[in-house]
């Protein structure tokens, strides 16, 4: 089970609405459920690996917030990643090294969990830089250990 020390600022339902109209998506269910009772945070324990066990050990360093200081928030870091991701894919979390958790907003991809291997300047291309972690948030939830 992971333990997320959060950012101490609640969101609410209407806020998470507002900002998927703005962004012009929907949260899954699941994030959007964490989002509302956590709101991002550090978690403990932190690692994980991709599905595929290309890569085991990564280190989760954050989970990002909505309406949390801009380091840690979602629509920030969102924002400056318009000409690397799709908009089918938000960050949803910081790997040590420089990695993105991306989470599927839309399409056949919609609440997949994926991580890229993020370089400056990079696209995110799927098998080549950016690898599928879980079916969905709660799987990458319990995918989290020690």
């Amino acid at each position: 089970m992971v333990d997320i020390k959060n950012f101490g600022q609640t969101i609410m339902e209407y806020d998470l609405v507002k900002y998927e109209f703005d962004f012009g998506f929907t949260f899954p269910r699941e994030y959007k459920e964490f989002l509302k009772s956590v709101n991002g945070g550090i978690p403990t324990p932190n690692k994980f690996d991709l599905s595929k066990k290309e890569k085991e050990g990564l280190v989760l360093n954050v989970l990002y917030g909505v309406g949390v200081e801009k380091n840690y928030n979602v629509f920030y870091i969102l924002k400056g990643l318009k000409k690397s991701l799709s908009s089918s894919w938000i960050p949803i979390g910081e790997v040590e090294g420089g990695g993105l958790v991306c989470l599927g907003v839309e399409g056949d991809k919609f609440e997949n969990i994926y991580f890229w291997d993020k370089k400056e300047g990079e696209r995110a291309e799927d098998g080549k830089n950016f690898f599928l972690v879980a079916e969905n948030f709660e799987g990458f939830l319990n995918s989290i250990y020690e």
